[in-house]
């Protein structure tokens, strides 16, 4: 028999990670609690979260809430109280997983650093992380217009430019530049990282705005405005898509198909009458379902495009 030796302060990792295993019905008041306990950060795979291609399937009904914490002492008896006390006041709530685990440090940044390289996202723009922002260089080469740098790292909120939906959405906006011309103002509804509106400013768009209900998202997409020169010209918050009136002459909501048809007359609200709508964060089989709704709200359907397991689909109003 062996017996493991104890790491030792040096040793451990620096931040604990917990794992929990819930009903979807439940899901958002644990979520709610884990970052009133100090998450520094959490993902949720639910019914929805779980189409993501390369993803492992739940069985239905189920959400994995993965959470990061920083290691304290006594993290694990705080946190589970709160969970418990929970359990003894939700029924569907007993029903529940968590474990813990450590992740350290070298995790993350040799993750990101071995697998997050500079890319192409659309035609023009190449997304580069902070540390290679001292090595890439990109030119053009012949005919065509200049291409564009975004400086962006992966994060806690999201959006980095890699999924197909957001390939989606850039493409359309890049289209737009060259068959309408500058959009004007340009609303980016689940704004995440900020990347689809400072794709937009960067494409020259006049102004932009980000609305979105996690204030890490928030925090990320103004942090992201002001590393990339755009700050002046981008404002993000938790305000719903319509809080100004259909002032914008585009708007892009890349989100959720259930959220979509959720937040339709709010989205609507905000397209200005001649206005651009694109919509994504869709699967295919979801489009059916998504187009009828705004059209009943007096939409045009313009075209849906399609990227492997995903679609984009575009209005007018």
């Amino acid at each position: 028999m062996t017996t493991k030796k104890k790491p030792t302060k040096a040793e451990e990792a620096p931040w604990r990670r917990l794992t929990l295993d819930c009903q979807m019905g439940v899901a958002e008041t644990f979520a709610g609690v884990l970052l009133d306990e100090g998450a520094l950060g959490l993902e949720t795979e639910d019914d929805e979260t779980r189409a993501v291609p390369g993803r492992a399937m739940l069985p239905t009904g189920r959400a994995l809430i993965l959470a990061t914490f920083s290691r304290v002492n006594g993290l694990e008896a705080r946190v589970g109280a709160r969970l418990q006390k929970i359990t003894e006041h939700i029924a569907k709530a007993r029903d529940v997983d968590v474990s813990w685990s450590d992740l350290f440090a070298e995790d993350w940044n040799a993750i990101f650093m071995a697998h997050w390289r500079p890319f192409r996202l659309g035609r023009r723009v190449w997304i580069v992380p902070s540390w290679e922002r001292e090595h890439f260089f990109v030119d053009r080469i012949g005919p065509g217009r200049a291409p564009l740098v975004l400086h962006l790292d992966p994060g806690m909120a999201f959006g980095t430019g890699q999924h197909e939906t957001t390939q989606l959405c850039t493409e359309a906006l890049e289209r737009h530049l060259d068959d309408v011309g500058p959009i004007q103002s340009l609303l980016d509804v689940g704004t995440g990282t900020g990347i689809l509106a400072l794709v937009a400013l960067r494409l020259g768009a006049r102004a932009a705005k980000g609305t979105d209900i996690d204030p890490v998202a928030v925090k990320a997409a103004l942090d992201n405005a002001r590393d990339n020169g755009v700050a002046a010209t981008y404002v993000a918050n938790a305000d719903l898509p319509d809080a100004q009136g259909p002032v914008f002459d585009a708007v892009i909501a890349n989100i959720l198909a259930g959220t979509l048809i959720e937040l339709v007359d709010h989205v609507v609200g905000a397209v200005a009458p001649g206005g651009r709508l694109w919509l994504s964060g869709i699967l295919v089989e979801q489009a059916a379902a998504v187009i009828p709704v705004y059209e009943k709200r007096g939409l045009k359907h313009l075209a849906t495009a399609v990227k492997n397991e995903w679609v984009r689909i575009d209005f007018m109003r």
